[in-house]
């Protein structure tokens, strides 16, 4: 594909310049968790694209969870190895066990490392993630992938955002990279609050109990001093979704499933011009979809006009299929659509191909291959939190995008 008049070409040779500095060689979180033997074992005769079917009867026998999947037929995510030519499955929290997903490496015998799953969160590689090795897990898996969040963030007009629930920040990440300002966020985990205020050091950061009424009013209290009189133009969020993800049992008397209800009282104290909830897609289905006509007719009730909207990561160069629902209310009665695909969604299968959306011919999604096939190897159980990058081996766009060496437009174009 030519190079538009003016514009300089950008290659990956042209790019690795920008990555050949001191902290263009830093990796942070590249390690992975430790497999037992008999998980080891498990792990070496599933091949790319595999799964618990492919382990031989007489290793599965010796396993109460494989003999529980053989006997329910289970998912057939479970004990799964990624394959290099593909986006990733669902990155949750449990990537540091072979059993609870496809989070083993394409082509090494381990798990996914902390660094590779946040690589297919589509967090920068300058994202550090802070806090216990369990903590880290849970911030990577639950985190929004950041240029989902910015696809969406790009259909707002610009302007100072609140994050409640923020978790490590990968949703304000996103909103930031569309533009927007995050101006304060809230989590209850200290260690969610450590990793987000790391990396966003401009945003005032404050652990608290949303639903404690003292803390309800600090907060408030901060946004009114922050904004000093001007006018909030968002309040982002995704309320945790353990009562209602799709990766377990749903539980409708969870009390976590409550939490809307602390999020939109500050939405009422505040006004902001636009309210943007991030939430998985079993929650369109729990209570039987009462839940979500509660949480839409909840927004009208105080003035804001709803939309509603499901989008595949993989559509907006995040390499994995994961699907969130996106609640967008907005007070100027603003007709939004869901934002325009850039990349083709993944068929059911290992079939690759191009789909016509629109009469443009999108790039096929970016793969697991792009995503982390540059990162260092590791042996089970092996890396450390810093550890050193070498710029030689960055092999595709997606990666120098990571490493902060090309722009988005620059990588849309490369990609192209």
């Amino acid at each position: 594909m030519g190079t538009e008049p003016g514009v300089k070409a950008v290659t990956i040779a042209s790019s690795l310049q920008d990555v050949l500095t001191p902290e263009g060689t830093v990796l942070y979180n590249h390690v992975c968790a430790k497999l037992s033997d008999f998980d080891m074992e498990v792990i070496c005769t599933v091949p790319p694209g595999g799964n618990w079917q492919d382990v031989p009867l007489e290793i599965a026998s010796n396993s109460s969870r494989l003999t529980q999947i053989r006997r329910s037929g289970g998912r057939t995510t479970y004990y799964g190895r990624l394959q290099k030519h593909l986006p990733s499955y669902t990155i949750n929290t449990y990537f540091n066990r072979p059993g609870n997903g496809t989070f083993i490496h394409p082509s090494q015998d381990r798990l996914i490392s902390q660094r590779e799953a946040a690589r297919l969160q589509s967090f920068p590689d300058r994202f550090r993630f802070l806090g216990s090795t369990t903590s880290i897990y849970k911030q990577i898996g639950n985190a929004v992938p950041p240029l989902l969040a910015k696809a969406i963030g790009a259909q707002i007009p610009r302007g100072d955002v609140v994050d409640l629930f923020a978790g490590a920040g990968g949703l304000s990440e996103g909103l930031g990279q569309a533009g927007h300002r995050p101006i304060v966020a809230s989590d209850i985990n200290r260690h969610m609050c450590a990793t987000y205020e790391y990396n966003h050091p401009e945003t005032a950061v404050m652990q608290l109990d949303i639903t404690d009424s003292t803390a309800f009013q600090k907060l408030v209290s901060v946004i009114d001093d922050t904004l000093a009189g001007r006018t909030l133009r968002m309040i982002a969020g995704g309320p945790p979704c353990q009562g209602f993800s799709t990766a377990g049992n749903w539980d409708n008397n969870d009390s976590r499933n409550s939490l809307f209800g602390p999020f939109l009282r500050v939405v009422e104290r505040i006004m902001p011009d636009y309210v943007l909830v991030e939430n998985v897609e079993g929650i369109q289905w729990m209570n039987k979809g009462r839940t979500m006509k509660r949480i839409l007719s909840s927004l009208e009730s105080i003035g804001y006009c709803t939309a509603q909207m499901t989008l595949k990561a993989e559509e907006y160069g995040v390499p994995q299929r994961r699907r969130r629902v996106f609640i967008l209310g907005s007070r100027d009665e603003d007709d939004f659509g869901a934002p325009t695909p850039l990349f083709m969604p993944t068929p059911r299968g290992s079939r690759k191909r191009r789909q016509e959306i629109c009469d443009v011919v999108l790039p096929s999604a970016v793969t697991v291959e792009e995503a982390i096939s540059d990162l260092p190897p590791l042996v089970s159980g092996g890396g450390e939190q810093v550890s050193v990058y070498e710029p030689s081996s960055c092999e595709h766009s997606y990666q120098l995008l990571m490493r902060g060496a090309v722009s988005w437009k620059e990588f849309i174009r490369m990609r192209a």
